[in-house]
């Protein structure tokens, strides 16, 4: 029978030399990821503006026109924050490896931290785990919540500031409350009625932006600054 070959530890400078490749290699996927990120901001940012130029440059459009706007801008916010959670756990593993790797190297010429040993085994065993069993280190509702804080809730209030003044000047410039409630309406929809959803519409949205700042405080308390 032969013989079962026993594995071989690697040395420490076999070691270095695997983390620095693999290193760049998550280094890369994180960037591919935040340029993800960009690029549908990107498209919301567009979708934004030519709504608003669209809108009021073409007195037949409603002010419904602009609530279909809010409606795109909403899905790619669902598709950036699917985009953000593979982001974030990528940049979770290089996180890891600076604070924790590259650190060392740079600040004594070791593989650990102050930690020692014992720290060293920690955040390698870590790595390790989440490589055999990745999984997204942020829920859906908070990855909405701070793309949302971070770049949305601008968007959001141009089209809800546009939509508003479509009202105010389609068909008629509205003179008085009752005259802009009217205008207001969608279909057989009351005009105070359509206020009331696109005001809770936008209470939802200040409620994840909420959801998104205790979120990243909770990430800075995981990943506290240098």
């Amino acid at each position: 029978m032969p013989e079962e070959k026993t594995p071989q530890k690697l040395t420490r400078a076999e070691t270095i030399t695997a983390l620095a490749h693999y290193y760049r290699a998550e280094v890369q996927r994180s960037l591919a990821w935040r340029e993800r990120l960009d690029r549908t901001t990107n498209w919301a940012v567009g979708t934004t503006a030519a709504f608003l130029g669209f809108g009021f440059s073409h007195p037949e459009f409603t002010h419904t026109f602009f609530v279909f706007g809010l409606a795109i801008v909403y899905i790619l916010l669902f598709v950036e924050s699917r985009r953000y959670r593979f982001f974030d756990a990528y940049e979770y593993r290089v996180r890891l490896l600076n604070q924790n790797f590259i650190y060392g190297i740079l600040a004594d010429g070791t593989m650990a931290e102050e930690g020692g040993q014992t720290h060293d085994a920690f955040w390698r065993s870590e790595l390790a785990s989440d490589l055999r069993y990745p999984q997204y280190k942020m829920g859906m509702r908070n990855a909405l919540g701070r793309r949302l804080q971070a770049n949305y809730i601008f968007l959001f209030a141009v089209l809800l500031s546009g939509w508003l003044l479509k009202i105010k000047v389609h068909p008629l410039p509205a003179e008085s409350l009752g005259q802009y409630l009217e205008q207001a309406s969608v279909g057989g929809l009351p005009g105070a009625l359509t206020l009331i959803v696109m005001s809770l519409f936008a209470l939802h949205l200040i409620v994840l932006v909420r959801v998104g700042r205790r979120s990243g405080m909770g990430q800075d308390i995981l990943f506290p600054q240098k």
